[in-house]
């Protein structure tokens, strides 16, 4: 019997000691720099905002970083400087051009921050609608982007859906990899503020789809996002802060891309 009892004792002795408390560690983060710039070909006010981000147990207010220095240059040698017209927002009226390169330099809180990207060429939105989609016997309304992709360059898309002027919470990128030279229909499933609201599109509804021809680092910032809501191909991958295009650590991107918009009434 004591051999058996030594056995006992000794598996009840393993499973006791496989017993851990795991501590997860929520200790809050030095806050870090978020800049999110935007160049387009149109003649507007670009503009550049500059915020931090918050601790994790604080509200999502982030704080607004004023009286840095903004620039622009770009690969013609043309310099524009960003005026701060409120708080952590750097404007200037200017019009970006396709195939030009534009890089930002931000002094911010004595740190040098920088990007560059270059303006793609335009592809034209030919036109947006509504089209069916029957799930399991149900029909669903679903706004779509048509264009033809461009056969002798390589082009990557970025789209925002509103639905009644309320932007979707999903990220749409494409790229031609697989599509080079081909008619395209990019699906754009709506997804709510909330899980209040609908995400189903009904008659009178106001669409409104905007689209970016953007570079590639621009593409994989997006692309990386639409992994981490859980509406990509790897759902259930590890949220991590996207890849940026800018220096020193900080957060964000900076873009330089076309722009178009373009709406439809749902019938």
């Amino acid at each position: 019997m004591k051999k058996p009892l030594i056995y006992l004792f000794l598996l009840s002795f393993c499973f006791s000691s496989c017993k851990k408390i795991i501590s997860v560690d929520t200790d809050n983060a030095p806050p870090q720099l978020v800049i999110e710039g935007k160049i387009t070909d149109k003649l507007i006010d670009q503009q550049i905002k500059i915020t931090k981000t918050v601790n994790y147990s604080d509200v999502n207010v982030f704080p607004k970083v004023s009286n840095a220095t903004v620039k622009v240059t770009d690969s013609r040698g043309n310099n524009y400087v960003f005026a701060e017209t409120s708080p952590g927002i750097y404007t200037n009226r200017m019009r970006g051009i396709a195939g030009v390169t534009y890089t930002l330099s931000v002094l911010a809180e004595g740190n040098n921050y920088s990007a560059s990207s270059k303006m793609p060429n335009n592809v034209p939105l030919d036109s947006i609608g509504v089209i069916n989609n029957s799930f399991f016997g149900n029909v669903r309304k679903t706004a779509a982007a048509y264009l033809v992709d461009p056969i002798n360059e390589t082009n990557f898309y970025h789209f925002n859906l509103y639905v009644n002027d309320i932007l979707s919470q999903r990220f749409y990128v494409s790229n031609d990899r697989l599509t080079n030279g081909n008619q395209l229909r990019i699906q754009l499933f709506f997804k709510a503020n909330n899980d209040n609201d609908s995400d189903e599109l009904n008659t009178d509804d106001k669409i409104k789809v905007e689209m970016e021809c953007i570079d590639s680092n621009i593409f994989d910032y997006w692309y990386a996002l639409n992994e981490q809501s859980g509406r990509g191909p790897n759902q259930g991958t590890t949220p991590a802060n996207p890849t940026s295009n800018i220096s020193n650590n900080a957060l964000g991107y900076f873009s330089a891309h076309t722009f178009q918009v373009l709406n439809v009434t749902v019938k």
